[in-house]
C-alpha cells in the first residue's frame, strides 16, 4: 500500500472520534463505501473529476452515503477526503482503519486453510487454540484447499503455523532421503 502513512492519518482521525462500541459498524460502513467507490467507475469519475464543482460532488457523495445508511463520522471523513482531493485513497484508509480497529479491540485476523470444511466444534476449538497462541481474540477467515491433504494452515500476525499433512509428508520424505544419502555414503566407505 503506497499511501499507508497518509491513509493512517485519516484512519487515526476517524478512530479518535469513535467509541469502541461504534468501531465495527464504522469499519463495515467504510469498507462497503470504499468497495462501491472502487466498483462503480461512474461514481469514481464524478467524485474525482475537477471539471465538476466541489459542491456538486459533495452533494452526490452525501446522497450515496445516505442511501447506504453510513454514519455521520464516516461521512465527514469521506467529505474531508473529497475536499482535499484525496478521495482516491479511500480504499487504503478503509484497510488501515480496519487494522486500527482490530488493534484497539485486541483482535487479530487469521487466514485458516483446511483440506475440507470444518465443523462448528472444530471451528470453536481452532479459534480457542489460536486465541491462546495470539493472546488476542481471533477472527478467522476460512479457506478450503484439498491439496493440503489434511490438518490446518493458519496465517496470523505475520506467522504461518503449518500443521498440514502435506507438509508433514514432505518433511518425512526429506528426512528419509537424507538418511538414504547418509547410508549410501557409509556403504561406499
Amino acid at each position: 500500500m503506497k499511501n499507508f502513512l497518509l491513509a493512517e492519518r485519516y484512519a487515526n482521525a476517524l478512530s479518535s472520534v469513535l467509541e469502541d462500541a461504534a468501531l465495527d459498524a464504522a469499519s463495515n460502513q467504510l469498507s462497503e463505501f470504499a468497495a462501491a467507490y472502487a466498483d462503480f467507475e461512474r461514481l469514481r469519475n464524478v467524485l474525482s473529476s475537477p471539471a465538476i464543482d466541489l459542491e456538486t460532488r459533495e452533494a452526490l457523495l452525501r446522497e450515496v452515503m445516505a442511501a447506504m445508511d453510513v454514519s455521520e463520522p464516516v461521512v465527514r471523513l469521506a467529505v474531508v477526503l473529497l475536499t482535499r482531493g484525496r478521495i482516491a485513497i479511500l480504499s487504503d484508509v478503509s484497510v488501515v482503519f480496519c487494522m486500527l480497529v482490530d488493534e484497539r479491540l485486541n483482535r487479530v485476523r487469521a487466514a485458516v486453510t483446511t483440506a475440507e470444511a470444518i465443523t462448528e466444534e472444530q471451528r470453536r476449538r481452532l479459534a480457542a487454540a489460536l486465541t491462546a497462541w495470539a493472546n488476542k481474540e481471533v477472527l478467522m477467515q476460512e479457506e478450503v484447499a484439498p491439496e493440503i491433504l489434511g490438518g490446518v494452515i493458519a496465517r496470523l500476525q505475520g506467522t504461518i503455523i503449518d500443521g498440514s499433512v502435506r507438509t508433514r509428508v514432505e518433511r518425512l520424505r526429506d528426512e528419509l532421503l537424507a538418511v538414504d544419502v547418509r547410508t549410501a555414503e557409509m556403504l561406499k566407505e
